[in-house]
Order: structure tokens, then C-alpha cells, then sequence
């Protein structure tokens, strides 16, 4: 299967992006659902503005889906990044 040249770059953001420690983390945590950027920090061992880096650096590589909730933002899995999370899982219980 060949990808177009856009598809492929995408792609490489997105595992660029997941080969930093603090962002797969991040994004195990995310697999269970949508959290608060608050949330979020209590449980990394991190100041405030390194946790936002880390997200931004995942939002803008389409790992995550920012959605305002109220005064705050949550973030999400962007659905394929949910899929890819799912096919790994899998592969690890074999």
C-alpha cells in the first residue's frame, strides 16, 4: 500500500510526535477518554507549562482533539490515533 505524499507527512508527524515518553503517556492516559488539561498535569511529574507544550506539540500533529469545556479545555484522542491505540493493545495480548 503506497500513501500519497500529504498522507505520509501526516503520518510522520504523528510518530514524531508519539517519540517523546511524556507525549506516549499522555496518550495512554487519553485512551481511556477525554480529560481535562488539569487532570492531566496531576498526573505527570511536570510543570504547567511543560505539560502544555507536550500538548500542543500533539494537537498540532493531529494526535489530539482540544474541545472548550466551559472555562477549561479537555482534550481527546483524534479518532484514527483512538484506532491505532486499539490495534497496539491488541497486539500486545497475543
Amino acid at each position: 500500500m503506497m500513501l500519497d505524499e500529504n498522507k505520509h507527512r501526516e503520518w510522520v508527524q504523528v510518530f514524531s510526535a508519539l517519540a517523546s515518553d511524556t507525549r506516549l503517556r499522555i496518550v495512554i492516559m487519553l485512551a481511556g477518554g477525554k480529560m481535562g488539561c488539569q487532570e492531566i498535569l496531576s498526573q505527570l511529574d511536570l510543570s504547567q507549562p511543560a505539560v502544555s507544550y507536550h500538548l500542543g506539540k500533539l494537537e498540532h500533529a493531529g494526535v489530539l482533539v482540544k474541545e472548550r469545556n466551559g472555562t477549561r479545555n479537555c482534550y481527546r484522542l483524534h479518532n484514527r490515533i483512538s484506532e491505532l491505540v486499539n490495534v497496539v493493545e491488541k497486539e500486545e495480548v497475543r
